[in-house]
């Protein structure tokens, strides 16, 4: 792979850092460090993540490039028919392991980073053009180097937990309390973590470590820190509520600067490309009003129990992703795919039902939209060709796209023969790239703003934040880059999906 050295670069990612919550703490003089690099640099406030807008599906398209029908990784909840399994990453966790820790265990950290991870990420392509990559407490980390994992003592005393495993990461790999390997120059580092610091995963870790690479210089070519705190933090109370979490990463990053002997020498060496991985809608304070209980609407199904799978008269498997959910049939045909979005449409508080067209129509392509007031759409990539009634437009991307039916569903419109988007940023490329998912549901399902389908035996996050949804409040991104080469710069259309590949352009590694 040809390689044209420019830059180190140290990729920052903010779990759920809402662009309307950063931006005014940053003009109100709260985050110093971030308005210190911007200064040196560029914002995009409109960055745009994937659909579905959450963790661990949007946390693998930072990492790779690439979007869900690629990645293998649909969502925090779906279901594998081929290896009838579930796999499940929502942050009420204990629906699933309730039923066996250790298997959840090693489904978040081992088999998330295997075999279901189906496209190399940056630090495989980084390592493997002769670079040296460290990742600090990212979801995503596989690589190539295999490394000894050891579960905290505390775990060890659930059922089922692994005493240790391996898990394949970058030559660098700090991951809490479970690795801490020797960076490039020897150096080893070990958070302070326990039950009190979530393991060692929390942002005071990530900072800790940090700091210890920067006293070392021991990052080596590629260092990709992440930030969870912030989106437990939304999950509570909102995203504006939740700003003194950026302001403590914030911080961490003014100190960070400083023991690697400044922001300006650092960034001599370094490019900074800091983003987040999706963003947070407010839900509504009352519970009863924010929560949508699919298995209510679709009460004329028999729905199978997530820890279950399949059981002999179960229809339907219901899959959570917060302010978005994927509905499995057992049996599927147009009558019962009628039926059952008619059926969630019926609730005012559902925004969209999303389905492949060739689910029920064999030889058709692309996808269905329908919604309960502003009508049905069916998009597919491409000329219209003989399809009557059907329209064409390209995208900021370059991309064709052509449809039937009304561009409402998605809040489109053409303008100058171009797709512009009103509150679903990017929404057929990303709709597409999520809906095509293989083993994704049968049906999507989006919530409107405010609401949230509810998890059985969980709760829905009224009166603090949530996403998953293709509306802007799920999904736009704040987007900074600085100390980058000459002629490298933020597209005004840039994606999650675009991070991977700028990352690559700024460390001259050639990804073809």
């Amino acid at each position: 792979m040809e390689r044209v050295a420019r830059k180190k670069v140290l990729l920052i990612v903010i779990d759920a850092a809402s662009p309307w919550a950063v931006k005014p703490a940053l003009e109100a003089g709260r985050l110093p460090t971030l308005a210190a690099l911007g200064e040196r640099g560029v914002w995009n406030w409109n960055g745009v993540s994937i659909f579905p807008s959450i963790t661990p599906a949007a946390t693998s398209s930072i990492a790779t490039g690439h979007y869900p029908i690629h990645t293998g990784i649909g969502g925090a909840s779906w279901y594998e028919r081929d290896r009838d399994e579930l796999h499940y990453y929502g942050d009420d966790f204990w629906v699933i392991a309730r039923e066996g820790f250790g298997s959840f265990l090693r489904d978040f950290l081992e088999k998330l980073n295997g075999d279901r991870l189906r496209v190399p990420t940056l630090f495989q392509t980084v390592e493997r053009a002769g670079l040296t990559a460290t990742c600090i407490n990212y979801l995503i980390f596989k690589g190539d180097v295999p490394h000894r994992a050891d579960t905290p003592q505390l775990l060890k005393l659930l059922p089922g937990a692994p005493p240790h495993f391996t898990l394949c990461g970058p030559s660098h790999l700090l991951l809490g309390d479970w690795v801490s390997t020797p960076g490039p120059a020897g150096s080893v580092m070990t958070p302070r973590g326990g039950a009190t610091r979530r393991f060692g995963m929390d942002d005071a870790s990530t900072i800790e470590l940090l700091h210890g690479l920067a006293d070392t210089g021991d990052g080596g070519d590629f260092l990709l820190a992440y930030f969870a705190d912030n989106d437990y933090r939304s999950h509570e109370v909102g995203p504006i509520a939740a700003v003194p979490v950026i302001e403590r990463i914030d911080k961490g990053l003014g100190e960070f600067f400083e023991r690697a002997g400044g922001m300006d020498r650092f960034l001599e060496t370094h490019a900074v490309l800091l983003t987040s991985d999706h963003s947070h809608c407010d839900i509504l304070p009352s519970r009863r009003e924010a929560s949508i209980e699919l298995e209510t609407l679709l009460a004329d199904f028999t729905p199978a129990r997530l820890a279950d799978g399949w059981r002999r008269g179960d229809e339907i498997m219901i899959c959570p992703n917060m302010r978005a959910a994927q509905i499995y049939f057992r049996v599927v045909s147009a009558p019962i795919l009628n039926a059952a979005t008619a059926a969630m449409l019926s609730d005012a508080r559902v925004d969209q039902a999303i389905w492949q067209a060739s689910i029920v129509e064999p030889s058709a392509r692309g996808c269905k939209v329908a919604t309960r007031d502003r009508g049905v759409l069916h998009f597919w990539t491409g000329d219209p060709g003989a399809v009557a009634g059907a329209s064409s437009a390209v995208d900021d991307h370059g991309t064709e796209w052509s449809w039937r039916g009304d561009l409402s569903a998605v809040d489109a419109r053409v303008d100058g023969g171009r797709l512009h988007y009103g509150d679903y940023p990017n929404a057929l490329e990303r709709l597409a790239g999520g809906v095509g998912f293989e083993d994704g549901g049968d049906v999507w399902v989006t919530a409107k703003p405010g609401c949230e389908f509810a998890v059985p035996g969980g709760d829905v996050h009224a009166g603090g934040g949530s996403h998953a949804a293709l509306h802007a409040l799920d999904s736009t991104t704040p987007v900074l880059l600085a100390g980058a080469p000459d002629g490298l710069t933020l597209s005004p259309h840039f994606r999650s999906v675009d991070v991977a590949p700028l990352v690559l352009r700024l460390l001259g590694v050639n990804s073809a």
